[in-house]
């Protein structure tokens, strides 16, 4: 079995065709074949790592933002000012922006 990178694509083949490139196994999900050589994109696995860290963030806040919403719906004091809320929401549509920006890259 031979690694070949084929119309762009990096696959082990069982035959190699004629405009087959063969490559040592990749190293790494995030590398990318360049000029002969393995070359990790730091730009893809960053974003990566951004996007996970963001979609931790939203599931971590989700329940300040519910707990904040519930007690103005109860008409008791909110453990978050106003300012704090806003702030989180801010921070939240930030991290759902840099989800989206992974995303559609």
């Amino acid at each position: 079995m031979e690694s070949v990178i084929r119309n762009g694509e990096y696959i082990f083949v069982e035959e190699v065709l004629l405009n087959d490139t063969i490559v040592p196994i990749r190293p790494h999900e995030n590398a990318i074949y360049i000029n002969g050589e393995w070359v990790l994109d730091i730009g893809e696995l960053l974003g990566k790592m951004n996007s996970v860290e963001s979609l931790y963030f939203l599931k971590s806040t989700d329940w300040k933002v519910l707990r904040h919403q519930d007690q103005l719906t109860l008409n008791v004091e909110t453990k978050l000012s106003q300012e704090e809320y806003l702030e989180l929401l801010q921070q939240r549509e930030n991290a759902r922006n840099e989800v989206k920006d992974y995303a559609t890259n």
